[in-house]
């Protein structure tokens, strides 16, 4: 797994505004005092400090791409119409993760069981968010690599549950990345520990 890039402790740039959204503001619909909104943004910044994000990728071929199959270079086999559709014109894909650490989840948890719910959901959606960021973070560390070669990624990238993307393909993300030594588990059911985990796939186009 010598060709895995690893970066630790990451402060990845977010948009607020994702995160409001994630809790249903509306600013059309939505009304909250300048205390209302002081108060997210204090649990934001709580959520933000609190995480310990670790994030990890690597490029690999595409073999061949029979939809809904994606072929890598090393026989791996990836299945979702969506996602061959993202890929082929890509001659190779960019494979990411991120993950915000232990400590974040025993935070929400320890307001959960304090009574605190509402704080609980902010730093929720706040550290799902910016974990999530972490991969656009990802994405233009590997752009700015890409550009001078005239090659570049896809707008879009996709993490296994995304529509006919199975969940159950996270597996196949847990082991090219080598899941265990980013500080992440995974359960039965396919699910990431710690929970703000998550796994995604770019296309990288242009000449090779």
């Amino acid at each position: 797994m010598h060709d895995i890039k690893v970066m630790k402790s990451l402060k990845p740039t977010y948009n607020k505004s994702l995160i409001l959204s994630r809790l249903g503001y509306n600013k059309r619909h939505t009304v909250l005092s300048d205390q209302d909104m002081q108060e997210v943004e204090r649990l934001i910044f709580n959520a933000e400090n609190t995480l310990n994000i670790t994030a990890a990728y690597r490029i690999m071929g595409i073999s061949q791409i029979e939809a809904p199959r994606v072929i890598l270079e090393d026989g791996t086999i990836l299945s979702g119409h969506r996602l061959s559709e993202l890929l082929k014109n890509s001659p190779q894909a960019l494979i990411m993760g991120a993950t915000g650490g232990n400590k974040i989840m025993e935070l929400i948890e320890r307001l959960q069981i304090e009574g605190k719910m509402s704080e609980a959901v902010v730093i929720d959606a706040a550290a799902s968010e910016i974990t999530d960021s972490a991969l656009g973070f990802v994405m233009t560390i590997v752009e700015q690599y890409l550009r001078p070669k005239g090659r570049f990624l896809t707008k879009m990238r996709f993490s296994p549950g995304y529509g006919d993307f199975d969940i159950t393909q996270q597996k196949i993300f847990y082991r090219l990345l080598d899941g265990e030594s980013l500080g992440i588990k995974m359960n039965e059911a396919c699910l990431l520990i710690p929970e703000k985990s998550v796994f995604a796939i770019a296309g990288i186009c242009g000449e090779h």
